[in-house]
């Protein structure tokens, strides 16, 4: 089967989650990806493999359908051999502090002298430009300085990484958009994304507090969610939850049919869209009284006959076996991990007609394939690769 990026070539600088997460997804759609990782113990993510092997999966997802070659960026060789890969690559990707790369001599306008062509990217916390750039950051830093953590009511770390995972994906959007520039000009370009920018873009309560009065009362810190109508979850009568939504006012009426309210649709206090968020948490007393008399499935079973949109709130362990994610090729176990008795990889999420994408390797091992690119790519002799291994370059 075709790939739609077959034919890129990914130089992979990148660390942790941000980037790898969205070099891998181009990766899946056949880029070859080239993980550029420092000799020794690789990059940062893989000591945390060293001293648990049961979180080498959770490196292995990040990093699947790619290659690995070590080299040390930090010396004159290494910089050297890193522009001989750029001169054959089609993308640099990297998410260090601001500066670093060019610390090394290997910064946009240097590489852009080499290949015109090379579509640099840069993941960072606060970007390429302003007072803080460079400020070092992680997941954390950036939800909680885009506002998001408190916009969320989280109190504590977040239960999943978003601003990384967003980073990944929106940074694979930009690279895909400046290689379709470049077909049409010929010409490669700096891709500069912020962190801190992009969660605060996605950050609705902190935009609305301009506009929205009920946001701004003393007491309503989670009005910027709650002022839609039953968009809320609730409790269920077996100890679980159930999310209920229900915007129009064909769904409303419904609702309060199959919860034998239907004096309510025509409530004074709920007669109109703009009444039921007034008294949004009249309503939600209302739904979470009916909902802890019944199960979270027969819930969900009854509102779905009435098409109201509804969901059962999964545990983290139901959703690693859900019906829909099976049917959509979601869950990949085909691989083996040391240590691990099972250890299941997202399928792809973009699925193309003509060309979809596929997970082919899990996560190459540090350095896997230094002999394919230096000898095979590149053209080192036997004799000049082996003493660069010496010396530790890579």
């Amino acid at each position: 089967m075709p790939k739609i990026l077959e034919g890129i070539r990914v130089l992979d600088l990148s660390q942790f989650i941000s980037g790898p997460w969205g070099a891998c997804f181009l990766g899946d759609q056949g880029a070859e990806v080239i993980k550029v990782e420092s000799p020794g113990l690789g990059e940062a993510m893989r000591i945390f493999v060293f001293f648990n092997k049961q979180i080498a999966p959770l490196f292995f997802i990040l990093n699947r359908n790619k290659k690995s070659i070590t080299l040390d960026l930090r010396t004159p060789e290494g910089q050297s051999i890193l522009k001989e890969l750029v001169k054959i690559s089609d993308v640099l990707l990297e998410n260090m502090t601001p500066g670093t790369m060019e610390g090394w001599g290997l910064g946009y306008e240097t590489l852009k002298a080499i290949n015109p062509r090379l579509i640099y990217a840069a993941i960072s916390g606060y970007g390429q430009t302003g007072p803080l750039r460079n400020r070092p950051a992680f997941d954390l830093i950036i939800q909680a300085t885009a506002g998001t953590l408190h916009a969320m009511g989280i109190d504590g770390p977040p239960g999943i990484p978003l601003a990384d995972y967003s980073a990944g994906h929106l940074i694979a959007l930009g690279i895909s958009q400046a290689l379709y520039w470049r077909e049409k000009t010929g010409k490669g370009q700096f891709i500069d994304l912020s962190m801190q920018d992009m969660m605060y873009a996605v950050n609705l309560r902190a935009q609305s507090r301009e506009f929205i009065d009920m946001t701004k009362k003393q007491g309503h810190e989670q009005y910027i969610t709650r002022i839609l109508p039953t968009y809320n979850q609730y409790p269920t009568k077996d100890g679980r939850r159930v999310a209920i939504v229900s915007l129009t006012e064909k769904q409303f009426k419904r609702l309060m049919e199959v919860i034998g309210r239907p004096e309510l649709y025509r409530d004074r206090r709920l007669n109109n869209p703009i009444k039921r968020m007034e008294n949004v948490d009249f309503l939600d007393e209302v739904l979470g009284a009916w909902t802890v008399t019944k199960d979270r499935d027969e819930i969900v079973d009854l509102l779905e006959k009435r098409h109201i949109p509804c969901g059962p709130v999964l545990t983290v362990d139901e959703v690693r076996s859900h019906p829909q994610l099976e049917a959509r090729g979601m869950y990949v176990r085909k691989f083996q991990f040391e240590g691990v008795k099972q250890a299941t990889i997202p399928g792809p999420v973009l699925k193309f007609s003509e060309t979809p994408g596929s997970v082919d390797t899990k996560g190459p091992e540090l350095g896997e394939h230094n002999k394919e690119i230096y000898q095979g790519l590149l053209g080192f002799p036997p004799e000049k690769f082996d003493a660069f291994k010496k010396k530790g370059i890579i």
